[in-house]
């Protein structure tokens, strides 16, 4: 009985499930880090804010990367996972600082 769990466990339903979990819950973890962010921005040194804004991208990373490797490009959600991280950290969206050396 136990190793017919274990066949259920793997069969391709069942793993794209866990993988969608995954991505979501990657993707919540972020989203929310950036909420936060976005909250505390008048209270964070611009040091704190830098790390924790990386540690944001970091799991909106994760979850595309996995979506990227396991989800169709037509899946809903890996379009939305995909458009969101354009819009909040597309490196050519990201300020130039042309006075710096």
């Amino acid at each position: 009985m136990q190793s017919h769990r274990n066949e259920q466990q793997l069969q391709r339903e069942s793993f794209l499930e866990k993988l969608q979990l995954l991505i979501v819950s990657y993707f919540c973890v972020s989203t929310e880090q950036r909420f936060i962010i976005q909250s505390r921005q008048g209270y964070m040194k611009s040091d704190t804010k830098k790390e924790k804004e990386l540690e944001q991208e970091y799991w909106h990373v994760k979850a595309l990367e996995i979506a990227c490797a396991f989800l169709p490009s037509e899946c809903p959600l890996f379009n939305h996972i995909l458009l969101s991280y354009q819009k909040h950290h597309d490196p050519t969206m990201q300020p130039i600082d042309e006075d710096k050396e």
